[in-house]
């Protein structure tokens, strides 16, 4: 049994992705569809009920009102998967709408084992709805392992063991493939992130995470850059341009530079919605002044 709650106050709009889902996860047998037409009712039905998959519509009585509740919803229910259905805005918007509460949850050291993703209405939603249902049936199957792997992941990260926290989100990659945290962070500590890479995620419309995966990719070679002149780097960049600037090991050009650069790369990690392509060709521009012929 799958159990699906629709949380939309359009009755024809659930209706219609009803149909959709069916349609979608035809290999399954016996799904159990609930409906909520308002927030509050939604939050009634995950508080009596235990869901594989909630979809929730951004707009109920008023704009942003499904994300306005996700705060709440993703703190009680930890490991609740969740499709954001979105009519009004795009799905780079909604995401830069989502950014700051789960940037503030993830900052505080709380991890979900959980599907998430943004859809917009008018999408045909197959693949992306196939891809909840193979992960909501691996994450019954492991959900409490894969949290105690997220939370040793962390403590590997916490002590700067980057190398068993890689091994850590590959074994929950094994478990939960295409889980989305551990699959990115695999490719951050890779480092294979690349500016085309950043750039092809704002082109289809993942602004933010082509930012953030741009951020970590200016730290590295900024960090990189500051061990190739001091012989070893530290953990926070502006302590390695005042450490550089101290021992006058870095001329004024460079210094500007490096300065251009660590303001773009803070705008990336912490204002994603806001760094656009120029952006981020300008950076690659400047990377490659600073460290021509270093």
């Amino acid at each position: 049994m799958f159990k699906i709650l629709v949380a939309d106050n359009d009755y024809e709009d659930r209706e219609l992705l009803k149909l959709e889902i069916q349609r979608a996860l035809a290999e399954e047998n016996d799904i159990r569809f609930s409906e909520a037409s308002s927030v509050r009712h939604a939050m009634q039905q995950l508080t009596n009920q235990v869901f594989d998959l909630m979809t929730l519509d951004i707009e109920f009585d008023r704009l942003n009102e499904g994300i306005d509740a996700l705060p709440e919803i993703f703190e009680n229910y930890p490991t609740l998967n969740i499709v954001i259905i979105s009519g009004k805005l795009n799905k780079s918007e909604v995401l830069e709408q989502l950014f700051c509460f789960t940037k503030d949850n993830v900052l505080k050291g709380k991890r979900w084992s959980r599907h998430f993703d943004v859809l917009d209405k008018k999408d045909d939603k197959t693949e992306a709805l196939r891809h909840a249902y193979s992960y909501a049936l691996k994450q019954n199957e492991a959900v409490d392992k894969i949290r105690e792997l997220f939370l040793l992941a962390e403590s590997y990260l916490e002590k700067d063991m980057i190398d068993k926290c890689q091994e850590i989100y590959q074994r929950i990659q094994d478990i939960a493939p295409g889980e989305h945290e551990s699959d990115e962070n695999i490719h951050i500590f890779k480092s294979t992130v690349s500016p085309k890479q950043a750039k092809e995620y704002h082109r289809r419309g993942d602004v933010v995470v082509g930012s953030l995966l741009f951020g970590h990719y200016l730290e590295s070679h900024l960090k990189s850059f500051t061990t190739g002149v001091l012989g070893h780097t530290y953990p926070v960049l502006s302590d390695c341009l005042k450490e550089m600037e101290h021992n006058g090991l870095i001329s004024r050009y460079r210094r500007k530079l490096f300065r251009e650069l660590l303001h773009i790369r803070n705008r990336a990690i912490h204002q994603p919605g806001n760094i656009t392509e120029k952006d981020i060709n300008d950076a690659v521009n400047s990377l490659n002044l600073l460290e021509d012929q270093f």
